[in-house]
């Protein structure tokens, strides 16, 4: 075996030169992005090339004693990110040789260059005291090198002494699905959901919701970069496998500056014990990031076939389209039928029937709203402490003009799970539309802040700007929102009402034929040719009349000049007791008629005073 290397020394292999000093990767003069652990596997494999490196060696070296880490997982994800970042192959590869159950050992071409020992000496000084200060000097340069080594060669600061964890905020990776079923898939992403969850109601951190998460699923983006993305400490990354009555899930908690895994944990359960799980597994990662854990309540069993179902509705649910809404809640009753206890299934039940109901996604013998409400009754019943419940509770409410009750409701699911940004976005949008602009786009901010990738939050925020008369500001929101979903017909719809107020009439038709469906884009250009953008209000009020969307096309007359018609459709959308009526005292597409005393009677039956 070779000696030690000495810590000067630059390796050389394959177009790459690595510096152990400062653990720079550079090839092509350009640097290579590579720390932590995947750094300390490529200088272990370097020093000792053409040799076996067993994969006891390697744990050692990676991870200091007293860590508890599931080691075979994350050894493999150091030799996959050092593979990614030479552009090496397992199977063919050039740099990295797998020997199976054995370890890995560095099979490309290295040259070491040591420099010489005099390009390391310190002139010899001509002054008592200029000598004093080289020494100095040199004392500290020695030992700035010294600390380099220790870090890179695997040792932490932190096992002289530790250090408390600065993990103020993280997020919850999808949990990979072990079954091998993709039948089974409906199942890792209701666990992920679920845990993200109880996470963010076990501890105190700011934790990153579940719609923003599922961007990452089957990525292999770099912890650091997930971080920045997101804003986060740390992530959670792990498995899941659902077989027979038995439920595993594996978790580790890797902190995002450093990449390096913390925590690891195994868990089993059976299947009628996941609630227990799910509290057992947020609660471990609440305690170790030094987090307040809140305390819990007894947790009762479900019945498996119960929480199948629930967590199928969830996954219809969050498909956001009519159909997924119906589907959810097919499986939403389901579950009620099999477990008519199990609080959860209850509220999703109310969640899904309040949602579908304001998007006119239900049948209108079918009464959504009433049946969404008595549904979150229920399941506060059942479970008072509920935050999901208490918020389809206060959305129901606020949908039936009773303000105050909602607003109570609302603020409830808040204190219960502050962590829910569907609950600061409606909680915020209750004081938008009594027209407390301030207090409605800060807490519309923070639901962004917690699911900052959501399209729909993000749009919400273009309308909250726009209703604010922020008209820059909903513009610039509405940019950045069609950058994550593109052609977002609800981003494009307060887009064009933005530049709409600000008199920018061809931008506004743009946005328009953006968010219109290709057939109807002709009708609404020859609408523009002949009676300039009046004529497109016009066209757009007479096809969202029909198609049912009233309000909206109300608003589309009251700004064509078409008053009459604009009060005519909200008289019938009041005396239906139709969604959406919320907007019209704040929204400035209803100032042409907002003086009126017909208007005036309909804010006052909706509950906004005159």
């Amino acid at each position: 075996m070779e000696s030690p290397v000495p810590s000067s020394a630059r390796f050389r292999f394959g177009g790459f030169e690595l510096d152990p000093r400062t653990g720079e990767l550079v090839r092509d003069s350009k640097t290579v992005r590579l720390h932590g652990q995947p750094l300390q596997l490529l200088l272990a494999l370097l020093e000792r090339p053409g040799e076996l490196n067993t994969r006891e060696d390697l744990t050692a070296r990676l991870w200091p004693a007293g860590t508890y880490v599931d080691f075979e997982r994350g050894l493999n994800k150091a030799v996959n990110k050092l593979r990614d970042a030479l552009a090496d192959s397992p199977d063919q590869p050039r740099f990295i040789e797998t020997l199976p159950r054995k370890g890995y050992r560095f099979i490309g071409e290295v040259t070491k260059e040591v420099p010489s020992v005099e390009s390391l000496q310190t002139p010899v000084p001509s002054t008592p005291h200029a000598a004093k200060k080289s020494h100095a000097t040199l004392t500290i340069a020695v030992s700035a090198v010294a600390i380099v080594a220790l870090i890179v060669g695997g040792w932490r600061v932190s096992r002289l002494k530790s250090a408390p964890l600065q993990i103020a905020s993280l997020a919850v990776l999808p949990l990979e699905n072990l079954s091998g079923d993709s039948e089974q898939a409906y199942f890792a992403d209701g666990m992920t959901d679920a845990l993200i969850t109880e996470i963010a109601r076990a501890g105190t951190m700011r934790v990153i919701s579940r719609t923003t998460m599922s961007r990452y699923k089957g990525t292999r983006l770099d912890t650091r970069q997930i971080g920045r993305e997101l804003n986060v400490d740390a992530l959670v990354e792990g498995t899941v496998l659902h077989s027979g009555d038995q439920v595993r899930i594996t978790a580790q908690l890797i902190q995002v500056s450093t990449d390096n895994h913390l925590w690891a944990q195994s868990y089993e359960r059976e299947a009628t014990q996941i609630l227990r799980l799910q509290q057992d597994v947020a609660t471990d990662i609440a305690r170790r990031v030094g987090s307040v854990v809140k305390p819990v309540e007894p947790l009762r069993t479900v019945n498996p076939e119960a929480y199948g179902e629930y967590l199928k509705g969830r996954f219809y649910f969050y498909q956001y389209t009519p159909d997924g809404w119906q589907q959810a809640i097919e499986h939403y009753r389901r579950a009620t039928q099999a477990d008519p206890s199990f609080a959860p299934a209850h509220s999703g039940l109310a969640e899904c029937y309040i949602v579908a109901w304001a998007w006119s996604a239900l049948p209108a013998s079918d009464d959504g709203l009433r049946k969404g409400k008595e549904a979150a009754q229920k399941a506060l019943e059942l479970d008072p402490t509920l935050a999901s419940a208490h918020l389809a509770l206060g959305e129901a409410f606020d949908q039936e003009w009773d303000h105050q009750t909602g607003e109570k409701e609302l603020r409830r699911a808040l204190e219960l799970n502050p962590n829910d940004p569907l609950a600061w976005q409606l909680h915020g949008t209750h004081w938008l539309f009594e027209g407390d602009f301030q207090t409605g786009i800060v807490e519309q901010e923070r639901a962004r802040s917690l699911d900052p990738f959501s399209p729909i939050i993000n749009a919400n925020l273009v309308r909250a700007f726009t209703i604010a008369r922020k008209y820059d500001n909903a513009i610039a929101q509405a940019q950045e929102t069609l950058k994550l979903e593109p052609g977002s017909p609800v981003a494009l719809g307060w887009l064009a009402h933005a530049y709409r107020h600000k008199n920018m009439f061809k931008e506004a038709l743009a946005a328009h034929l953006e968010a219109a469906k290709p057939e109807d884009r002709p009708a609404i250009e020859q609408a523009y040719r002949s009676s300039g953008y009046r004529g497109v209000l016009r066209y757009l009020g007479e096809s969202r009349s029909r198609s049912g969307n009233l309000v909206s096309a109300a608003a589309m007359f009251a700004q064509a000049g078409e008053h009459e018609q604009a009060l005519d459709l909200l008289s019938k959308c009041y005396r239906d007791h139709r969604a959406g009526l919320g907007r019209i005292k704040v929204d400035p597409d209803f100032d042409p008629v907002r003086s009126d005393p017909r208007f005036q009677e309909i804010l006052r039956g909706a509950g906004y005073g005159g």
